[in-house]
């Protein structure tokens, strides 16, 4: 038997319409990157987009920055009692709570917030049965420098000076 001389089975006139098929695919290609090249772009930076938004606010229940909300008359000036609750349930574990006293008196003596490892569940603030720790509609939190994003207990307490009750989020339908 006599062997083809077309090993794949692929006519002349096929080839020509795969070429044709290629080269018109990378026209269209490069036709769609210079059209996207010369438009006008849509994403602005953010130093650009906070100085035109000076006045932007949160939608409510925005889950930001942290808070320990104040109580003058407890130990340590906290509501927060040191009972760890929030730290087991964090499953991130970027909340460390250390406590000094026992019973009514017990209050932290140390506590922070990484809010780099942290995913924002408000888990913490939920759990918490003193409504000691809450999150703020603050939503600027980037920094240069990882060490800037661990809370510790006096900036936690500053931000927590003006609010009554924790703040709760709102929950989808």
């Amino acid at each position: 038997m006599a062997q083809s001389s077309r090993s794949n089975g692929t006519g002349f006139l096929e080839l020509i319409g795969l070429i044709v098929e290629g080269a018109w695919s990378i026209v269209v290609g490069h036709y769609i990157t210079a059209k996207n090249f010369i438009r006008p772009g849509t994403t602005d930076q953010y130093t650009n987009w906070r100085a035109k938004e000076k006045n932007w606010k949160p939608a409510p229940g925005y889950r930001g920055d942290f808070a320990l909300i104040a109580a003058p008359d407890r130990p340590g000036g906290l509501r927060c009692t040191a009972c760890m609750q929030c730290a087991n349930v964090c499953p991130d574990k970027c909340i460390h709570v250390e406590g000094d006293g026992k019973g009514k008196e017990r209050h932290p003596v140390s506590f922070y917030i990484d809010i780099g490892l942290c995913q924002f569940c408000w888990m913490c603030a939920e759990i918490c049965p003193f409504n000691a720790i809450t999150m703020t509609p603050e939503y600027e939190q980037a920094e240069a420098d990882p060490r800037k994003l661990i809370r510790d207990i006096e900036e936690l307490r500053r931000r927590g000076a003006d609010i009554p009750e924790p703040l709760r989020p709102i929950m989808p339908e």
